[in-house]
């Protein structure tokens, strides 16, 4: 992913994470909710360029399927290891346990 907006990762990671919330909480209230268009959709409203097709798509599948997407926070803040925090990394929570 590229950001004109922005090239700091944390704000980075924080539009991202927003544009997911956004996508996630549109499929809730409408089921037939086109969720990789609508999460392409939102990103771009917050100046982020998707080049990677493969973690959209990801990252739709997880939401159609009900699971948190979280974007990986930095391994000092969020203690996530380093593929949990890389770029792209969806580091969701799926509430297994």
């Amino acid at each position: 992913m590229t950001s004109e907006a922005d090239a700091n990762s944390e704000d980075l990671r924080q539009a991202v994470q927003a544009a997911v919330d956004a996508a996630a909480t549109a499929y809730t209230e409408d089921a037939g909710t086109d969720v990789q268009r609508r999460l392409r959709e939102e990103l771009s409203r917050r100046g982020v360029d998707v080049d990677d097709d493969a973690w959209l798509a990801e990252a739709a599948r997880n939401v159609r399927s009900g699971h948190h997407v979280t974007v990986g926070a930095p391994p000092e803040r969020g203690g996530a290891t380093d593929r949990e925090s890389a770029p792209g990394s969806l580091g969701g929570d799926n509430g297994g346990g």
